[in-house]
């Protein structure tokens, strides 16, 4: 039987997959995936994918498209709650909530990129034709069938699902994206933990002509107490495609997902409010809602991902962003390990860096385990831990990974205060130079970046210098805070301290690594730039 030898096999078509496979052909890396349904999810699932996900896409150069999908509900912000969906509106929200809705509205100025309301089902064919496009390997239809692994590479059996034809895939590495059931995770007996079974809900999706019914109220997620049913509304197109949201509890004696669909049509327009309104039911999926984390998140040269490794209720589509965010960290480890300008022990960091952020993220998520409806009385109520907006999406810092700590106190919590810290997301700031305007995030990828001060000319030499030593993708730019008399420099707005917002002296500078992550920080300047910053790469790059 033939062997296909790959770099990375990717098993698992989903958002998480289908990302993993873009970055891996930005850094240059060859992969294959294997996804055993015939084509992408034909479900709504995540739908609010927020900036650290879109900066994903804005690298990839696929932001004007997810955007695009998203336009139709570009408008549907609102949370109503209603006895029906025909009475909803806003609920009467406390000083304390207010004060959050504001706070959220502040995060476009610390980012390129926007939130987005995309369902799932939209976003991923913009992913997957991306893929295709740009030359990857994507194989639907094509079922693992086992794995095993050995010191150099991972044994792979496959099948085209289709013609049932078998065949073999030796890859170095492989990133198991195949789902919260995931075949990968089982058959490598990792464990999980987690708070477990929260509660058993249902989406009921359907389609109607709610147009002129939300005219001026067009919502995100609408909370509805009836007797008849209650749960949430969920807005997937703003026309004729819409999800109910509910538990999957006893209804006529018998469970809800086991309700005939003309029973659901006549539920539907009694918590619509709409008698005679014409439905038609396209699909009733039940779901366990839960918090359920893998204790390892790699096992020799497999790596979990997406709901493989985390599996959460989907508050604010949780899940789907911390994937992403999984795949951002990880890909760029693989490519760096396959080129042979980082050591292996490079992809020790992905499990340090991710397990704990994703932890978190799934313990926070779980105080709303019920459908979604139960999502919108706790913001309303004001049930959910308060935390800050701001720093949750741009402030986390890694305890521990592939960055080297500079002895400062660890980011704060409570407010949002970008400094450069090493294990931090690079501060966003707007720049101009001799170009189109630039986020300093634009600076970052498919390599490492240096990024200095105005007077960092010393720096951006050094890191010339390791670039040429050590064979490791790096760019250099300066940062200034005026008129380009030197037109190497980039300038920032009046209004924007970068050296306070780095962290950094005007000559100082940060190595950021491709996942806009910072690597290694220096306040100012150093005697010996060179050697300083060649082990502060080697340190990071484990090598």
């Amino acid at each position: 039987m033939t062997v296909e030898r790959v770099p990375v096999l990717i098993v698992g078509g989903g958002v998480s997959g289908l990302t993993a496979a873009l970055l891996l052909d930005r850094y240059g890396v060859r992969s294959l995936l294997v996804e055993r349904h015939a084509d992408t999810s034909p479900q709504p699932k995540a739908r609010r994918f927020n900036p650290r996900s879109t900066e994903v896409f804005r690298a990839l150069g696929l932001i004007d498209r997810v955007e695009r999908a998203a336009a139709p509900l570009a408008n549907f912000t609102r949370m109503l709650v209603g006895r029906t969906l025909a009475e909803a509106r806003p609920p009467e929200v406390s000083d304390d909530l207010a004060a959050r809705f504001t706070q959220h509205a502040t995060l476009g100025e610390h980012t390129p990129a926007p939130s987005v309301l995309c369902p799932q089902d939209v976003l991923e064919p913009v992913l997957r034709e991306a893929a295709v496009a740009r030359g990857a390997d994507v194989r639907f239809a094509t079922e693992l069938l086992s794995l095993s692994q050995d010191g150099s590479g991972v044994t792979a059996a496959v099948v085209d699902r289709a013609s049932g034809e078998r065949h073999t895939v030796r890859a170095d590495y492989v990133i198991a994206a195949d789902g919260a059931r995931s075949p990968v995770r089982e058959a490598l007996g990792i464990p999980r933990s987690g708070l477990g079974r929260l509660a058993d809900n249902l989406d009921v999706y359907f389609r109607a002509d709610l147009t002129d019914l939300v005219r001026g109220r067009e919502f995100n997620l609408c909370s509805i107490d009836n007797p008849v049913a209650s749960g949430g509304f969920v807005s997937i197109n703003g026309t004729d495609r819409w999800l109910f949201s509910t538990s999957n509890s006893v209804v006529d004696g018998r469970l809800a997902q086991d309700l005939e669909p003309e029973r659901w049509v006549e539920l539907l327009r009694a918590v619509i409010g709409v008698p005679d309104l014409p439905v038609e039911i396209i699909s009733v999926m039940p779901w366990e809602s839960g918090m359920h984390v893998a204790d390892r998140f790699a096992q020799g040269r497999v790596f979990l991902v997406g709901d493989a490794a985390h599996v959460m209720p989907p508050m604010a589509a949780a899940g789907a962003n911390t994937a992403i965010q999984d795949v951002h960290n990880l890909t760029w480890k693989l490519a760096a390990v396959l080129a042979g300008t980082a050591g292996p022990a490079l992809l020790d960091s992905y499990h340090q860096e991710r397990h704990p952020v994703a932890y978190a993220t799934a313990e926070y998520s779980s105080q709303v385990g019920g459908h979604l409806g139960t999502m919108v009385n706790s913001v309303v109520l004001g049930t959910i831990r308060r935390v800050d907006f701001v720093t949750a999406m741009f402030g986390v810092q890694y305890a521990e990974g592939a960055f080297v700590p500079d002895g400062r106190d660890p980011a704060p919590v409570d407010h949002y205060a970008p400094e450069g810290r090493p294990g931090t997301r690079l501060p966003h700031a707007w720049l101009r130079g001799s170009g189109p305007r630039l986020s300093t995030l634009d600076l970052v990828g498919p390599g490492f970046a240096l990024i200095t001060g105005g007077e960092g000319a010393a720096w951006c030499a050094a890191g010339a210098e390791v670039a040429r030593r050590t064979g490791v993708p790096l760019s250099v730019h300066r940062i200034g805070a005026s008129g380009p008399a030197d037109t190497d420099v980039l300038t920032t707005d009046p209004d924007i301290d970068w050296p306070a917002l780095a962290g950094i002296k005007p000559d100082g500078a940060l190595l950021v690594r491709p996942d806009h992550i910072v690597a290694w920080h220096s306040a100012g300047p150093v005697a010996d730039p060179v050697t300083v910053l060649d082990q502060a790469l080697a340190r990071v790059l484990a090598c």
